[in-house]
């Protein structure tokens, strides 16, 4: 694997081990371009995307069995791809978010998912476009985020947060979901859910810059999921069923934050999980599958999915798949006594991949957690990606993390400039030799609408190289 160098800090480029499918993205004939130069998708055919982001699930928590939630494991895969080899940025939950919108590194606060809402200090620049953030959460406004960019380049675009306002004193819903004023010592961050109101702010990537916050047009895009009605000084919000109804209302950009339960992050919900039975509580995974059977279906059914749509479920990190930890019904059979309060088999939820480094602000994004965390990194999650432009029951064993995430969006979105780079990436997103989503994903080009097909059913294997080419290894379903 080659090496390269970017001002002082060396890159390293490391890789770790229903109607459907998206746009075909360029890939370079061997030789064609150095992996110094830009690399862009030829003109996208989509041209709006959902994400959805879930909770605190290894690769081996999701996709293999251990819990209830074939719709996600199974159902979803078949209609679409199933990205094996993607990786988290750091632990625990906000560190991620924030790396998925802007760029930024881990920093000691916000991979504490920040139990103080305050600003961050001091606040000034870094290189490769971090920012020292050696205290505190929420960026000054020269840090941008995706959103942000989204707004330069005239691309309307809604963040939609499950359950945001229920209790307007613990959230601020017309101020993207804040908990309060960030300045001098802030304001304590609740980081759990009420029966009443489930919406926690580490899992809204909007509350957390000053670039988002000080704006009220920006605010103005973060709406509850289920929309607002009108009252007093406050007009009505629309929510996401309101908005899918037309293309003319539905945004090119989605960001969907299901709530601590439909996001699978508590093991027992506190509220609703949408079983249909006030006594079930049950989360996890179970829960999650819920929500995903609910939203997925709506998003699919709607004009803009159906003209040129791509939902992504991405997770922010990966936690190991055992009772032990508090999120999983699984159980660890190596461990045959029970009383022992010991880590189990971390090994998916402790690596990094993909260049990652770990910034200026903290040597370990990993966070030590589970009690052995040796490398960068929030460890392998999986995620599973649904367009008519992807063909259904593929997968990808190309490693990908929330950096090439976002670096992807930049690219489908078509920012060009700006950026760490000058040419469209915030902060780590502008590492050289990243590999943003290539054919691999975008894998079928014509869009033409294809019947569900088991999972596996054409693999495309990981390459070292950004400029590299897949070549697809077809199955027989």
């Amino acid at each position: 694997m080659a090496g390269f160098i970017r001002g002082r800090r060396q890159w390293r480029l490391a890789a770790g081990a229903a109607v459907v499918g998206a746009i075909a993205a360029v890939t370079l004939a061997p030789g064609s371009a150095s992996a110094h130069e830009e690399h862009h998708p030829k003109a996208h055919k989509i041209g709006h995307v959902w994400t959805i982001i879930l909770e605190n699930k290894s690769y081996e928590a999701t996709f293999t069995g251990l819990n209830q939630n074939s719709y996600l494991w199974k159902t979803l895969p078949s209609y679409g791809e199933l990205l094996t080899q993607y990786y988290g940025t750091g632990h625990y939950s906000l560190d991620n978010y924030i790396s998925l919108v802007s760029g930024q590194a881990p920093a000691p606060d916000n991979q504490n998912d920040c139990p103080q809402y305050k600003n961050v200090s001091p606040g000034t620049p870094a290189a490769d476009g971090q920012v020292n953030a050696g205290a505190g959460c929420v960026y000054p406004s020269s840090v941008k985020t995706l959103f942000n960019q989204l707004d330069s380049k005239k691309v309307p675009w809604k963040v939609y947060a499950q359950d945001m306002g229920n209790t307007p004193s613990r959230e601020d819903a017309y101020q993207c979901g804040i908990p309060g004023s960030p300045a001098g010592n802030g304001v304590p961050l609740p980081g759990g859910a009420t029966p009443e109101d489930q919406y926690v702010a580490k899992h809204n990537p909007a509350p957390w810059f000053h670039s988002l916050i000080d704006n009220p047009r920006d605010c103005a895009r973060v709406a509850p999921l289920n929309g607002l009605t009108a009252t007093a000084g406050h007009r009505a919000v629309s929510g996401l069923a309101q908005d899918l109804k037309s293309e003319k209302t539905t945004p090119r950009f989605s960001w969907i934050s299901p709530n601590n339960c439909s996001d699978a992050h508590d093991a027992t919900c506190k509220g609703d999980n949408l079983s249909g039975d006030p006594n079930n509580h049950q989360g996890g995974l179970y829960a999650s599958d819920k929500f995903l059977e609910k939203v997925v279906p709506q998003i699919m059914a709607s004009p803009a999915y159906q003209h040129d749509g791509m939902i992504q479920i991405i997770f922010d990190e990966a936690f190991p798949p055992y009772k032990m930890y508090g999120n999983s019904i699984a159980d660890y059979a190596g461990n045959t006594d029970k009383s022992l309060n010991t880590p189990t088999d971390t090994a998916q939820s402790v690596v990094a991949c993909c260049n990652e480094l770990p910034g200026p602000n903290t040597t370990q994004p990993g966070f030590q957690a589970f009690g052995q965390d040796t490398t960068p990194g929030g460890g392998i999650t999986g995620a599973v990606f649904l367009s008519r432009y992807i063909k259904p029951g593929s997968v990808s064993e190309q490693p990908y993390n929330h950096y090439s995430w976002l670096r992807s969006m930049e690219d489908l979105f078509g920012v060009r400039s700006g950026g760490t780079d000058g040419r469209g990436h915030l902060g780590y997103a502008a590492a050289d030799g990243l590999r943003p989503f290539g054919a691999d994903v975008y894998n079928n080009p014509s869009g033409k609408a294809l019947a569900p097909a088991p999972s596996g059913s054409t693999v495309y294997p990981a390459v070292a190289r950004i400029d590299d080419p897949e070549h697809p290894v077809t199955k027989k379903p």
